[in-house]
């Protein structure tokens, strides 16, 4: 294993997560989305709060308002009465956003080619990772 591997083996999950999101954001443009459009749609797998969709990303709430209103202007998604509390709201996927939450899904179904590209030595390096439990303290 290279030094670097053995001296910051978390330097591998920052390039890892690099080379995953690079990949993401180009089956996002794939299908005529951005990141940031994409991330929203992957989320939205049942009628979802505002306030749930900004905690998820982990960004402002306004933030998530403005990309909810880009989605509804492009016919993606809509806001439902919440059948819970009728002051509330729900973002949910249209037809459309359904078709191309399914055509970003499948652009991205080959992931883990990401991790098939990397150096043997860095693959394993990750199964040791893993496989020392390293995540779950």
């Amino acid at each position: 294993m290279s030094s670097c591997c053995e001296q910051n083996p978390f330097a591998l999950l920052i390039d890892l997560a690099e080379r995953l999101r690079m990949f993401f954001d180009a089956a996002a443009e794939r299908v005529g989305l951005t990141s940031a459009q994409a991330h929203v749609l992957m989320r939205l797998e049942q009628p979802t709060r505002m306030g749930d969709l900004a905690e998820a990303k982990t960004c402002d709430p306004s933030s998530v308002t403005a990309m909810v209103r880009r989605l509804e202007r492009d016919g993606l998604v809509q806001r439902v009465v919440d059948p819970t509390d009728a002051r509330a709201r729900l973002v949910q996927l249209t037809a459309s956003g359904e078709r191309a939450r399914s055509g970003l899904a499948e652009a991205a179904a080959h992931a883990d080619d990401v991790i098939r590209e990397l150096p043997e030595e860095h693959r394993s390096a990750l199964a040791a990772l893993f496989a020392a439990d390293t995540f779950a303290r």
